[in-house]
């Protein structure tokens, strides 16, 4: 009997704006693909990013889906972000794909944002089926803080998605065989905060990309690049980087840019000594024309795809103590960490001064990396269990 992949995501894994979500599934994705016999991923998003790619392995099977909201009253006492992420098609098409295979199968699900999908799915799971949710964040506590660095509505909105978001985990969370956590941060939450048997949770970290770039001899330049990419368009990103435009960059000496590229990036333009670069097609060359990447993180849960990447890249990376959250403890002690303004000024200045070291270290980070949380740790845990 051969095994069947059905993987629902919250985003186009191959959407042409990507983010840090879409890149963490992504590669998930890539990696099942040498250890199952099919993947079939029915994926909802906006209509702008419902685009195939041009060639995807064979034994991938991708089905799109736009997101619209969903209709019926009883349904919105779940968090926004559940019902905008509801495709009436897309709930037929997997009940009926669970229904009609007579193979083994397993279902895995993308972030509880998917919690509505879930309920219209799981009444036709057959019993032997094994049901995975890979855990982003707990929601709950995501909206939480998020709500802290927003204001007005959007403040309101988060706080709301906080109090939805808590019975749902309280009544679905144990409905799955496995749960697989970001971090050992959610992985603990999980089995202190809802009672779940800690046979029933796993620490599944995210798989890094690993696309060493740059040149790693000492900078030679005019001027010294930094750069900072990501969806500005959310309040945890843009707040940081606020900050660090307003309170760090002034402060740098010598002829210092920062360059910033992603969704909502226009509005640092304001900024003296910030090249603004919108959506960029390629992001590793955008990345390689630089010599340091920062990410000013200062709220949010879970483990910041964006500074995995960073370190994916070999460059030299400053992040903060919550950037670094969430990574096992022998990464985060090999991290540059600030905490303050003068702190991120003191590190850089020493960056752009002996370059060549921290790119040296930077690198070996990488292959480190590399080595510890490749493709094949999440293949061999799905493996065990899914047997």
């Amino acid at each position: 009997m051969t095994t069947k992949f059905i993987f629902c995501a919250l985003v186009n894994p191959y959407r042409k704006h990507a983010n840090g979500g879409s890149e963490d599934i992504r590669r998930r994705i890539a990696a099942l693909t040498s250890i199952v016999d099919s993947v079939t991923v029915y994926a909802i998003d906006y209509p702008g990013e419902l685009v195939n790619p041009e060639s995807l392995p064979a034994n991938v099977h991708l089905h799109l889906y736009e997101r619209g909201f969903d209709p019926r009253p009883w349904r919105w006492r779940y968090p926004l972000a559940c019902i905008r992420r509801h495709n009436h098609r897309m709930v037929m098409d997997i009940r009926q794909a669970i229904m009609e295979n007579t193979d083994k199968i397993v279902i895995f699900i993308e972030g509880m944002q998917l919690f509505g999908l879930w309920a219209d799915i799981k009444d036709v799971v057959p019993e032997g089926a094994k049901t995975i949710l890979r855990v982003h964040n707990i929601e709950s506590a995501y909206h939480h803080s998020v709500a802290l660095e927003s204001r007005g509505l959007l403040k309101l909105a988060h706080q709301i998605s906080s109090l939805q978001y808590r019975p749902l985990q309280n009544r679905l969370l144990s409905d799955f065989a496995y749960l697989y956590a970001i971090s050992e941060k959610e992985a603990e939450g999980l089995v202190s905060q809802f009672w779940l048997s800690v046979d029933n949770v796993r620490l599944v970290l995210p798989i890094p990309t690993d696309k060493p770039c740059g040149d790693k001899t000492k900078w030679e330049g005019v001027p010294f690049i930094l750069s900072y990419f990501g969806d500005l368009t959310l309040p945890n990103n843009y707040n940081g980087l606020h900050w660090f435009c307003e309170k760090v960059l002034p402060e740098l000496i010598g002829d210092v840019e920062l360059q910033v590229a992603g969704k909502g990036s226009e509005q640092f333009s304001v900024y003296d000594r910030v090249r603004v670069c919108g959506f960029v097609d390629d992001i590793d060359a955008f990345v390689c024309k630089s010599q340091i990447v920062v990410a000013p993180i200062f709220s949010g849960a879970g483990v910041k795809i964006k500074v995995l990447d960073a370190i994916g890249y070999g460059k030299p990376l400053i992040t903060t103590p919550k950037g670094a959250e969430g990574f096992p403890l022998w990464l985060s002690k090999q991290m540059d960490i600030a905490s303050s303004a003068d702190e991120f000024v003191s590190l850089l200045t020493s960056m752009t001064l002996c370059y060549e070291d921290f790119a040296k270290k930077a690198a070996g980070l990488q292959r480190e990396v590399s080595v510890k949380m490749g493709a094949m740790y999440f293949q061999r845990q799905l493996l065990d269990d899914i047997k």
